[in-house]
């Protein structure tokens, strides 16, 4: 019955195919990937929380990127019981707000490496983020140099995924009885220093990485929340979920650079990685050589090639509005370490390579896009712009981060951070949309135009940039009682437009 209903929804999609797994976002939010467009220490810190709602134990790939290139600054594994859930919090480790981001946690669940113990009894469990995968090393290796900054503070911004790389089994012949020792009881499981010996010297899973491990199947979901105790903010929003990743075990110890968003892999045996993406009434099934071009299969789920969402900078309501735009497979397409170090080494759909080959932008530490801005009220009006001098709007942004934070209160163009509602410092002066007074408020949207992902197996091609984000949006009220100052904050997800074109010649609109 499962197998028909597959085929009849392929059929009504005008898809005709074999009931096979495919990469696809789930609107209701499982999956077998999460991506968490952002994360902050900058006077404000990260929760994070992961829950598995099946009946099956979890290993789980953690991993926090920094928000420039997309470099890996923590790696770590997490092991959850059926039903099990694991939170964490990011926070600043400097009293300067110069220093490394680093994760606490107080939750029971194994995890590899296990944290570090509290130095002071009571107290988190904190792993630090790292600066070793950009700091050192030549230029165009994985972990080398690649222009961008070398300190701790990159490690402040980002965005992070987690990666179901198996479910936890206890097999019937020979098990070490891996889920009993990852299952809690009495709140805690029994075993982890068992989990964590497993990726030791002649560990089992040193041995053999597929040790208790079954192919990944989903249904976890995960939520962030940004949240200033001081202020007394909290952006939340959910984890963007990715279906049908992989249809084999991708287990690996912690700090290996894999599995990632590019290791998507949906029909070993033919060496495919198959997306559904659905253009609008249909749904468009998108083949790719899952060894070479895996990655494609997320970019081409993520595609958009216009993000649309509300700004509101309205003085009198205290309003402030930051724009999060995550590119979460970026780094595939122009880390230097990745695609090689020729200025035109980069891949489509992006632009230019990291530090590569950005002219305008000073060619050190930026790999930037050309982005077309349209602004308009809430009655449909846009931007009256004659007479308004250095104040005016501009007409285009070129975000140049693999995070890059677009805000909407600067009254000038080049104007010094943080930004006003995230207090960012992920970017650069052309990311930054000056207001003024006759546009308060409104629609914005922030079109792709120029990008065109490589194309499928039979020609079709994703057009605009793999893209996620929010929209955070403050409002202070002074008035509420004298010396009492309220904060009222939201995160609204982007909404997208997607497009692509078909193998015919001449090329034409996907169908």
């Amino acid at each position: 019955m499962k197998g028909f209903r597959t085929v009849a929804i392929a059929t009504a999609f005008g898809i005709v195919t074999a009931p096979t797994a495919a990469v696809m976002l789930n609107p209701r939010g499982t999956g077998q990937v999460l991506v968490y467009p952002y994360y902050t220490v900058n006077h404000q810190q990260t929760l994070v929380s992961v829950i598995n709602t099946t009946a099956h134990g979890k290993a789980l790939k953690v991993r926090f990127r920094e928000g420039y290139d997309g470099r890996d600054v923590a790696n770590f594994n997490v092991y959850l019981g059926p039903y099990d859930s694991w939170v964490g919090a990011v926070f600043d480790t400097s009293g300067d707000g110069t220093g490394a981001a680093a994760i606490a946690t107080n939750d029971n669940s194994c995890t590899v490496p296990a944290f570090p113990l509290a130095p002071v009894p009571g107290t988190l469990h904190a792993l630090n983020f790292s600066n070793a995968n950009y700091s050192q090393g030549d230029y165009g290796t994985p972990t080398g140099t690649d222009t961008g900054m070398l300190g701790l503070d990159r490690t402040r911004e980002g965005f992070f995924e987690i990666v179901e790389m198996g479910e936890v089994v206890d097999q019937a012949s020979g098990s070490p009885k891996t889920l009993e020792a990852i299952t809690p009881v009495a709140g805690k499981p029994p075993a982890c220093a068992q989990v964590q010996n497993a990726w030791g010297t002649g560990g089992y899973w040193t041995t053999n990485a597929v040790t208790d491990l079954s192919p990944p199947a989903g249904g976890i979901y995960g939520a962030a929340g940004i949240v200033d105790v001081a202020q007394g903010t909290l952006y939340a929003f959910d984890a963007i979920a990715i279906a049908g990743f992989s249809d084999v075990s991708q287990h690996t110890g912690p700090g290996n650079a894999k599995p990632n968003l590019s290791t998507a892999v949906t029909d070993t045996a033919h060496d495919l990685a198959t997306a559904y993406v659905p253009i609008g009434n249909s749904m468009v099934k998108a083949d790719y050589p899952a060894s070479t071009q895996g990655v494609d299969a997320v970019s081409a789920v993520l595609m958009a090639d216009t993000l649309y969402n509300e700004f509101d900078t309205e003085p009198a309501l205290g309003a402030a509005t930051d724009w999060v735009v995550t590119f979460p497979t970026k780094q595939f397409y122009v880390d230097p370490g990745i695609v090689g170090t020729a200025e035109a080494d980069f891949v489509d759909p992006f632009e230019e390579l990291f530090g590569g080959g950005s002219v305008a932008e000073g060619n050190s530490g930026y790999s930037c896009v050309s982005a077309a801005t349209q602004q308009v009220d809430r009655e449909g009006n846009q931007p009256n712009y004659v007479g308004c001098g250095f104040t005016c709007p501009i007409s285009g942004v070129r975000p140049c981060f693999e995070t890059t934070v677009i805000w909407f209160n600067a009254p000038f163009l080049y104007s010094e951070g943080p930004s006003a509602a995230l207090g960012s410092r992920i970017y650069p002066g052309s990311s930054q949309i000056a207001g003024v007074e006759s546009q308060a408020s409104g629609h914005f949207e922030l079109a792709f135009s120029g990008g065109q992902m490589r194309p499928t197996i039979d020609g079709t091609a994703f057009k605009g940039l793999p893209s996620v984000g929010f929209a955070a949006i403050n409002y202070i009220n002074a008035n509420v009682t004298p010396g009492v100052l309220s904060n009222y904050s939201a995160a609204y997800s982007h909404r997208s437009h997607a497009s692509c074109t078909s193998s015919t010649n001449p090329q034409s609109a996907c169908q």
